[in-house]
């Protein structure tokens, strides 16, 4: 039988599509809408690899935290529940429906909702269970493990995910996607993005060239890098600055994005002086968290509220356009304009600086990209 969660030999290059939508008021924005920026994007795809990610999907559930798993088979299914029950109480589990006539072969797709019986440490308990369950039980794969939220991806052509899963009748707040599959990595139904932990979800465009710092700088906080991917580091370092490193809520996102692309010391030297301080500081506690290579990335979190983030390398070497619908009530984030306006003829948009964070926050106002994240907090 063919396994759905063990890495191929095919590798296959090709370029990246990348796209997200986040309704500021929480309303919640149907699925082909976020399948329709996908559709137009297809020459930056090849076939290996496409997902969604969707947050508000269980408003009876939203307490519990949802383990979304492709399984090989039953037997996959039942290892998954049994060590499950040594950790967590399973409140619910049910098949997530597909569409089964869209791939010849195709995985059991199972999710359970569950509560951690560690009450001190919930979320790091979570975190525990995906990695073993990623890293031991052979036949599975966990997709995503966040709360009110759930990541469906595989191998194939983004239409053809977004039909297998039915993305186009789910309805969700926020939803991140993305096309093709890691660039040094063979096409696999696990390998494909969006990458999560969490409430946290990447989808990237580009390469990590740090992936092996990166990675012996996550192994330090308890972190399994073993996806053999590059960016499975970025939603894993995420997590550890934004959740582990106990900074202050209202700043941890500026810090983490700050230490993946920080200023150039040339840079820092000329800066206010308050502010060139906490760049400096950001760079040596995180000097080992700074991400190389060219890349451009959304991610999207729940923690500590809804936040859709696009991010670009220092050179922006990776395309990212922003957008705010007319109303400017619906944040639009896309490797190209026509993405965008495939699903809203908004005239307000724009390229975010290189290496500088846009930041859409429930509740904020919108962070343009235009200057060091720090500098918005006014902390002179």
């Amino acid at each position: 039988m063919k396994s759905f969660t063990e890495f191929p030999r095919i590798r296959e290059y090709d370029a990246c599509a990348i796209a997200g939508i986040f309704n500021l008021d929480k309303k919640v924005i149907q699925g082909d809408k976020i399948a329709g920026m996908m559709s137009v994007m297809r020459e930056r795809e090849n076939g290996l690899g496409a997902g969604y990610a969707a947050y508000g999907l269980f408003p009876k559930f939203r307490e519990y935290y949802c383990l979304q798993l492709i399984l090989d088979d039953m037997e996959a299914k039942i290892k998954v529940e049994e060590f499950l029950k040594n950790y967590a109480d399973i409140i619910r589990e049910e098949n997530v429906p597909v569409k089964k006539d869209v791939f010849r072969e195709y995985p059991l797709v199972w999710r359970f909702f569950i509560n951690p019986r560690d009450l001190k440490n919930p979320d790091d308990a979570i975190k525990d269970i995906m990695m073993h369950i990623n890293c031991y039980i052979k036949g599975a794969f966990c997709l995503s493990g966040g709360k009110d939220m759930a990541v469906f991806k595989g191998n194939g052509w983004a239409t053809e995910i977004a039909d297998f899963y039915k993305i186009r009748e789910v309805k969700a707040y926020m939803w991140s996607a993305h096309s093709r599959f890691p660039t040094n990595t063979p096409g696999w139904w696990g390998g494909a993005h969006p990458f999560s932990l969490l409430g946290h979800s990447v989808v990237h465009n580009g390469e990590i060239t740090s992936y092996g710092t990166n990675a012996n700088y996550l192994k330090e906080f308890g972190y399994e890098c073993n996806l053999l991917t590059d960016t499975e580091v970025l939603v894993y370092l995420f997590d550890m600055i934004v959740r582990k490193s106990n900074y202050p809520a209202n700043i941890a996102h500026r810090i983490a994005v700050t230490a993946f692309s920080p200023p150039y010391w040339e840079d820092i030297d000329r800066m206010d002086p308050l502010l060139g301080k906490w760049a400096t500081l950001i760079r040596i506690t995180h000097k080992q968290a700074l991400v190389n290579g060219p890349f451009s990335i959304i991610i999207t979190t729940d923690y500590p509220k809804p936040t859709m983030i696009g991010h670009t390398d220092r050179k922006k070497l990776r395309p990212l356009i922003a957008a705010v619908s007319e109303d400017k009530n619906t944040f639009y984030l896309g490797s190209e304009l026509n993405a965008i306006h495939a699903v809203d003829s908004t005239m307000n948009f724009w390229q975010p600086d290189p290496g500088k964070a846009v930041i859409a926050s429930l509740g904020e106002p919108i962070s343009r990209g235009t200057c060091n994240p720090l500098e918005e907090l006014k902390l002179m």
